[in-house]
Parts: structure tokens; sequence; C-alpha cells
């Protein structure tokens, strides 16, 4: 019953007038041109740049454009002219981020964790709330899924007491006709209580981060019983890895829908029908830079910065979100224009550097051919030249399949690199849930 209230609140704040509207929009606008995806971006552009210099303190200390200037705008092209927004910024004073033009006690606050565990403080206005969850009833349409079909999902919410030992360890949101399952209680002595309270609910589609489905889905197989037949899995928060996603897959007969997105609604990706990675350029302007904050070309690795369209309570132009990927020039099959992205590393302390500066990202493809011997692995990296490698291991591990794993990993980093396996009964989740197959602790500045 708690669970339900609550979700009335959220429906609420989510799926309320204008909720609809721009719902409806965004199923005409995702087929617009690129000659319209453009003007519709300068003109977002130059809505949000004016409204940001008229209202929020930030910039109207560190951006001296004038309102006829913007108004000569023809190109995101003027983005450059503008500074990069770094993360400390909005970690160390929000507050300077805040429109004039709104109450704060009206906004919507979300605390999330940030990239390195260090709390951030976003304020959302109610209109904004909206925008987002249009977005996402359009991605859950490119998944063939419509309105309030019967899911289930695991995510960073604490629904039940953390002592707890015996399920259930999900609770049920009727409203939303939606079982929410707790991601902190799933383990090897409960995954058989999660399959079987997923069997008797038979959902539509599941909403769940990549390591919670994978997991799931790899006791599925394990058990050489029958899968679970769903329409669709929507996967985010964590960076899919491939060798999840054919688990995954495999397990429950059908497509993984990933997306990226974060809570500070600058920017959305998400996989349409034919697997393509497409922004959502109604959400916001997607850079990928190089470190010295050049544009990259296509095919080549660089960081996120996003310049966002939907919030105007806290306008963030130019932000370095902390995340990597590379742009692709493809056009998608699906018929849509909007830019597609190759991949996706996620944050940048997701990638490993070597010793004479190069990326190294998704690693995951040194596990072919011994994933069946290990449970979980998380790779760290703690030094420019030492990279630590935890292992969980399963039934059949073999010692060489280690030394596979530092053969395949030095033959990316570079023989000045040291390699060390350490077998661990477990791997560490990170505050709300999330687990992390990639840690780069050295400093990049």
């Amino acid at each position: 019953m708690a669970c339900s209230l609550y979700g009335a609140k959220l429906y609420r704040e989510r799926y309320t007038l204008p909720w609809k509207k721009y719902y409806d929009d965004l199923m005409k606008t995702q087929f617009m041109t690129d000659e319209e995806i453009n003007k519709m971006q300068i003109h977002l552009f130059k809505s949000i740049l004016t409204h940001a210099i008229e209202s929020v303190p930030y910039y109207q200390n560190n951006i001296k454009f004038r309102k006829s200037e913007i108004e000569m705008i023809s190109s995101m092209d003027m983005l450059r002219e503008l500074p990069i927004l770094e993360k400390r910024v909005l970690r160390e004073a929000p507050e300077i981020l805040i429109s004039k033009s709104y109450d704060i006690e009206r906004l919507i606050k979300i605390n999330t964790s940030g990239t390195t565990g260090t709390p951030l403080t976003i304020y959302i206005s109610p209109d904004a709330r909206k925008k987002n969850y249009a977005f996402f009833g359009r991605s859950k349409q490119w998944a063939g899924i419509n309105g309030f079909e019967k899911s289930i999902t695991f995510g960073g919410r604490t629904i039940v007491p953390a002592e707890q030992k015996k399920p259930p360890y999900w609770r049920r949101n009727l409203l939303f006709n939606n079982t929410i399952f707790s991601s902190y209680h799933l383990s090897e002595n409960t995954v058989g209580d999660y399959i079987k309270a997923i069997r008797g609910i038979g959902p539509v589609f599941i909403d769940s981060y990549p390591s919670s489905i994978s997991f799931v889905a790899d006791h599925l197989i394990r058990s050489s019983g029958d899968g679970i037949d769903v329409k669709a899995i929507i996967t985010s928060a964590e960076t899919l890895l491939d060798h999840q996603r054919e688990k995954i897959e495999r397990a429950f007969g059908c497509k993984v829908y990933d997306q990226y997105g974060s809570a500070e609604q600058v920017v959305l990706v998400c996989q349409c029908e034919k697997g393509s990675y497409h922004v959502n350029s109604e959400y916001g302007y997607l850079e990928i830079l190089d470190r010295n904050n050049h544009p990259v070309k296509p095919g080549e690795l660089g960081e996120f910065v996003c310049t966002g369209f939907t919030n105007n309570a806290m306008p963030l132009i130019r932000y370095k979100i902390g995340d990597m990927g590379i742009l692709s020039n493809k056009k998608c099959d699906c018929g849509r224009q909007l830019p597609v992205i190759e991949r996706i590393y996620g944050r940048n302390d997701d990638v490993l550097v070597t010793p004479d500066g190069r990326y190294i990202g998704r690693l995951d493809p040194i596990f072919k051919g011994v994933e069946n011997t290990i449970k979980e692995s998380q790779i760290i990296q703690e030094k420019i030249d030492l990279i630590k490698v935890l292992i969980v291991r399963d039934k059949g591990y073999r010692e060489k399949d280690g030394e596979f794993i530092i053969r395949e990993l030095q033959k990316r980093m570079g023989p000045a690199v040291t390699c060390e396996i350490e077998h661990v009964d477990s791997i560490g989740r990170t505050k709300n849930g999330k687990y992390r197959a990639v840690i780069c602790e050295v400093n990049r500045a």
C-alpha cells in the first residue's frame, strides 16, 4: 500500500498534463530531417541561453553575450565560444546555477552520487520532469511497449529492510502496474526466489540495471530450465557489456534496449528497434571533445559535453558530464535521422589510460572464452603502471584462465603496465546499488 501511495505521488510528478502533449510532439519530431533537427536545436539553444543569461547567476557572471547577439546565432558551432561548465561547480555551488525565475521550494530536488561517488544536488522544474518521462515513453515505444503494461524494475531504491533474510524482496506499485525488486538483496542464495517471483508475475517488460538482470539471466541459463519470455528488456544506469547483453537476450528471448541518460537531465541516448544508439536531439545537444576540448571526428573516442534543453530551472550549458563515447556517421535503417553513437564507454574513470596517454575502453572482450568460469570481475587501475583484476571464481575456473586475462589486458595496455589477479568472494556495489566493471584511479590532470 505504501509503495502504491508513493507511486501516486510519482504519477502526478511524471504523467499528468502536459505530459501527453510532450509525448505526442516527440512521436512526430522523431522523424525530422537533418535540416529540421539543426533548426530545432538552434532554436532551443538560443532559448535556453537567453534564459540562462537573464536569470542564472553563474551565466550572468561568465557569459557576456547581449540578447541581440544571441538572436543572430545561426549555427550550433557558436557553442564553442562559451566556457565549459565543470562538474565541480555543480557539486560545490549548485545554488548559482538555479534560475531566479523559480521558487526553489517548488522545484524537485534530486540527489545523485555523481561519477566519483561524491553527491550532486540537482533541481528540476515540475514541467521538466514531465518532459523527461515523455522521452522515456517514446523510448518504450521504440521497444514495442505501450503505456503501463505489466513490468518489473530492478533499480537503486531501498524498498525492503537491509537485514531482511526471506522473500518477498519486492513490492508492488499498483498504479504503474509495476513490481519493484530490490537489487541489494540479489545473491546466490536468493536468486531462486527472484526467478520464481518473476515467473509468477509474467511481466511484459523489465527495466533494470544491466548487472542485476544479467545476474538473473546467468542463473536461468545455468539452471538448464526454461527461460522467461518477455517482450523487451530496458537497461540503464550502468554500462551494458556485450556478454551481459548476450546472456540477457538468451535467457529472456527478447532484445535488450539500452539507454544512457543522467540525473542532470542534459543528455539522453536510447536504442531503437534496429539496435542503434540515438541521441535524442530534442533533449539536448551533445558535443564529443578531445582532451584539449576540440571536437573529435566520427569513430574517435572523446568526452561528452552536454547542453540540456528541457530544464529551465537549472540550465546546464556545455556541461562536462564525465562520460565518454564515440560518434558514428552512419544513418540508421529505422528511418530516424537522430544522431547515432557508435559506443558509450560510460564515465571517464571507466576508461583506462596507458603510460603513453592512450585511452583503453570496452574491456569486456578480454574475458571472451573464459566468461563461463567467472561469476563477476572488476578491473581497477590503481596506478598508471599497475592494474588489479578482481575475480569471483565459478566452478571450472583454472589458473590459466587468469593468465589468459592478464595476457589480453597487457596486449591493450602495453608491456610497461603490470597486471595482477586477486581472487575475491564478491564485488562491492556503489551506495546506489550499481556495479562497476572498470575503475580508473589515475589522476589525468
